[in-house]
């Protein structure tokens, strides 16, 4: 505000400029003697070096390098068209209004140099690739074809990946935060080779690749959404459960841990003829309902992740307790004869939110509702 002040003596003014013209190119001068000092490392290189090798870690340092040069440059030549664009109007040269529109012109060429870094064209892409960002494969074709509630498995992608979810019900998808239980499967079960761990999560189709292209094979021995077992074995721990699942028979015994049940009861053997099947008749993200039929008492594991935070179970209507096996999946205790089951996920916190909701709306009602009886009365006073 000073500088273009007319009341200002133009000696200062001038005094003023040069003292921050030579202040400025100073430290851009220092900053280009002190470069051999500096060691342009990051954080992260210890990882680069031991994934990519010494030649590409040293061209990302020259490339470091190559933007501090770059910088430094264009900062000492916006200092020295600036500092000109002052002088010029110290001299009579430009106007004020001139000046302010150059100078801001300087900024925007800089401001906008600095972000195409960061956005650019290659951050954009086709609305078309954003609503359809994967192509149907005639594998994909061949699975959808089937119209049951089953899942697939890409071993390519394993638990990353989004390109199976898009089209199919997966046991993986693409996000930062999974389910604990459905990592831990994958590290010490699924990517250990145990087929078992398939055929309990459903997984109907799997995903092959060969040199004439990707193919879907059809895994028989995918247990289904729900089936009766036969045996049930207690463990006390978490890992006594994971080592359980190495040689596990899934389609006839379950592994519980009973040291995370201890109020429940349950028999270590069950009766299941041939007759007993349990059938998925609705399927929702959030409501399943299953018909159940067996001739005796029985024990129904469920292709569904146990997840107790908000996952209730209810029994012909009413609500009954059901409790985890095979360290990430549903069961309960089934009755003989013809059985409705039904999981419905209720949260408390939604709940909760739903009852907080309503009383701040008639809170808010009741303090409209009074404010207008106020302003009436006082209107009727006046």
């Amino acid at each position: 505000a000073r500088f273009v002040n007319t009341k200002v003596p133009e000696k200062e003014k001038l005094r003023a400029l040069k003292v921050a013209f030579f202040v400025l190119v100073g430290i851009g001068v220092a900053l280009f003697a002190l470069k051999s000092t500096f060691s342009f490392s990051g954080l992260n290189d210890g990882t680069y070096l031991r994934y990519y090798g010494e030649e590409i870690m040293a061209m990302i340092k020259r490339d470091r390098e190559a933007v501090y040069n770059g910088d430094l440059i264009r900062s000492l030549v916006l200092v020295v068209l600036t500092a000109l664009l002052c002088w010029l109007y110290l001299k009579k040269r430009l106007k004020i209004n001139v000046l302010l529109v150059l100078i801001g012109l300087l900024l925007v060429i800089d401001l906008v140099g600095v972000g195409l870094r960061y956005v650019n064209e290659d951050d954009f892409i086709r609305r078309r690739l954003v609503t359809e960002p994967f192509t149907e494969q005639t594998f994909d074709k061949q699975i959808l074809e089937d119209t049951g509630i089953y899942r697939v498995y890409d071993p390519q992608e394993g638990i990353n990946g989004a390109r199976t979810s898009y089209f199919h019900k997966s046991i993986g998808g693409y996000h930062a935060a999974k389910p604990r239980a459905t990592q831990e499967l994958f590290e010490h079960q699924i990517y250990q080779g145990n087929l078992q761990i398939l055929n309990m999560l459903n997984v109907k189709y799997v995903i092959q690749r060969s040199e004439e292209g990707a193919y879907a094979v059809e895994n028989p021995d995918a247990l289904g959404n729900a089936w009766f077992i036969s045996n049930l074995i207690s463990v006390n721990s978490a890992n006594e459960e994971m080592t359980q699942l190495k040689n596990l028979d899934v389609a006839n015994t379950a592994v519980i841990n009973a040291e995370k049940f201890p109020g429940t009861k349950w028999a270590t053997e069950y009766t299941v003829d041939s007759l007993a099947a349990i059938e998925l008749e609705t399927y929702r993200p959030n409501y399943l309902v299953y018909r159940a039929t067996n001739k005796a008492d029985g024990l129904a594991v469920f292709s569904e992740m146990y997840y107790p935070q908000g996952w209730k179970a209810f029994l012909n209507g009413k609500e009954v307790p059901h409790f985890q096996v095979n360290y990430a999946l549903r069961a309960m205790l089934v009755p003989a004869g013809e059985n409705r089951i039904e999981f419905k996920f209720e949260p408390e916190v939604v709940e909760t939110g739903k009852q907080i909701t309503w009383a701040g709306s008639l809170l808010f009602a009741l303090i409209a509702i009074a404010g207008l009886i106020y302003s009436f009365q006082r209107k009727k006073e006046q």
